[in-house]
């Protein structure tokens, strides 16, 4: 069975990087320039499948150039564009055959788990395919047999034992049949629970996110709260600080009194002496004028 390639056309650093991420997960990837898209179409074989991430062509205009192209028909096609472009716009149901649309902003997570989805189909659709183009030779087998029966080529025996092999190649095709089956429902069943996974841990990386968020705005209430703390406590010791200063003012203001009026008291006690002396010297004048 050939392997699925997917032909990315686009002409943007965002599409690069989506085909590099598919490209990352196992994926067979081939980046491709849209005005190649007829010769890529001509020179491929076997199934592909077509993704349109392209900025330069909006929907209407890239679904008419590719509607051109006969060889792609059959093939899934992939076109990313704005929500704008595509709503209100009458497309031709011709065109919009194996066609569908992803909406921009792409999730690459989602994107990524469709295309897995799509490359499983397409490998589903090649064994029916295979298992339908080998039973239809069969069936020219057991009408070519049928045929010999009826022209009595072979006696009884032979033809019995080539009817019975027969029957045990159609049982053993039958429970292969049933064995691809039970495989394709259990791929089926490990890729819904695979992406339930990837669902539950998108929500979990949500829900940590706004955790995240929920904490930040928490981190600068706190912060804002240490911040106007950090102020009151600025204007405090501002407070604090003016009355200090005052108190020292008022200190050496009465350190000046103080010694202002130590000099003032010493100079009156020299004051004072000096009266003493002369009332002194008056006192004893008078006591010998008595005499």
């Amino acid at each position: 069975m050939n392997k699925i390639e997917i032909l990315f056309f686009t002409d943007n650093s965002e599409g690069e990087a989506l085909a590099a991420r598919a490209g990352q997960m196992g994926l067979s990837v081939m980046v491709c320039d849209f005005n190649e898209i007829d010769n890529i179409s001509e020179n491929k074989t076997g199934c592909s499948v077509y993704v349109f991430y392209l900025m330069a062509r909006k929907p209407a205009e890239l679904i008419r150039d590719i509607s051109r192209i006969t060889a792609i028909d059959n093939f899934i096609k992939l076109v990313v564009a704005d929500r704008s472009d595509v709503e209100g716009i009458f497309f031709n149901t011709v065109n919009l055959l194996n066609l569908e649309f992803i909406v921009k902003p792409v999730d690459e997570r989602s994107f990524l788990l469709l295309l897995e989805k799509t490359i499983l189909v397409e490998k589903y659709r090649q064994i029916m395919k295979l298992i339908s183009d080998e039973s239809e030779s069969r069936i020219d087998v057991i009408e070519c047999m049928l045929d010999v029966k009826r022209k009595n080529m072979f006696n009884e025996g032979i033809e019995k034992e080539i009817f019975i092999k027969i029957l045990d190649f159609e049982k053993k095709m039958m429970q292969e049949h049933l064995n691809l089956n039970d495989s394709i429902r259990n791929i089926a069943l490990n890729r819904n629970y695979e992406y339930m996974i990837l669902k539950d841990r998108v929500k979990a990386e949500e829900m940590l996110g706004e955790l995240r968020r929920e904490e930040m705005i928490n981190a600068n209430r706190i912060i804002e709260a240490q911040e106007s703390l950090i102020e009151y406590s600025t204007r405090e010791l501002l407070a604090i600080k003016k009355i200090m200063d005052a108190r020292d003012s008022v200190e050496e203001l009465s350190r000046v009194e103080a010694m202002d009026l130590h000099s003032e008291l010493k100079r009156l006690k020299e004051e004072k002496r000096v009266l003493e002396e002369k009332i002194g010297k008056l006192t004893a004048g008078c006591s010998i004028s008595d005499k």
